[in-house]
């Protein structure tokens, strides 16, 4: 069974119908489901998802009221398997971004790296590869990819 951590950014589309990118996303989750495998969310895409969700239009969010965010929230963690926080991660996290000499807002990606790492969590499907560093044992995948 395969294993697939769900980036932020396949979350908002995955909850935004509206999104153009909604039907590419649903598509690559259910294939994944078909085929046994297994979608998981950690604390940190839900917060970040709650930032984007939240955050006004004019400003790339998508203008949600803290109802209608909630809401989304609990079908997701309805929906999908919560990654927890554990000791484990943090010293995984400071040794991927002091050998990966990563700077900036990168290290936000790479502490979702350290999650997987932590869980033995294999796959991410993202709609950002370049967001994140090249790691052995990590598969990086864009839905493009599964719809193929």
């Amino acid at each position: 069974m395969t294993n697939y951590l769900l980036d932020t950014n396949i979350i908002i589309r995955f909850t935004d119908t509206n999104s153009p990118e909604y039907d590419l996303i649903n598509n690559a989750i259910s294939q994944i489901l078909v085929e046994g495998g297994q979608c998981f969310i950690t604390s940190q895409v839900i917060t970040e998802f709650w930032v984007v969700a939240t955050r006004p239009i004019t400003v790339n969010g998508l203008g949600w009221t803290v109802e209608k965010t909630e809401q989304a929230v609990q079908m997701l963690i309805n929906q999908f398997d919560l990654l927890e926080e554990t000791p484990a991660i943090f010293p995984q996290w400071l040794s991927l971004v002091t050998s990966h000499k990563i700077l900036g807002k990168r290290a936000h990606d790479l502490r979702i790296q350290a999650v997987m790492l932590a869980h033995n969590t294999s796959h991410i499907l993202t709609l950002n590869p370049q967001d994140f560093v090249a790691i052995e044992g990590l598969i990086i995948i864009h839905p493009n990819s599964l719809n193929s």
